[in-house]
């Protein structure tokens, strides 16, 4: 290994940085996961208003 490939350590600051990224970061990804299941709901939703209204439609 290379001398410049050698990272310093992390300070306490950059570490308490990346505790509250990490944190951050799964708090963001429940979030997601919770709109995406919210738009599908809704998305299955609305075809099914869709397909509804399209045969009520036909004469």
């Amino acid at each position: 290994m290379e001398a410049e490939d050698i990272e310093p350590p992390l300070t306490g600051g950059e570490r308490a940085e990346l505790a509250w990224l990490r944190k951050e970061n799964d708090f963001l990804r429940v979030q997601r996961d919770i709109l995406m299941n919210v738009a599908t709901g809704y998305a299955h939703d609305f075809e099914a208003v869709l397909r509804r209204d399209d045969g009520r439609h036909h004469h």
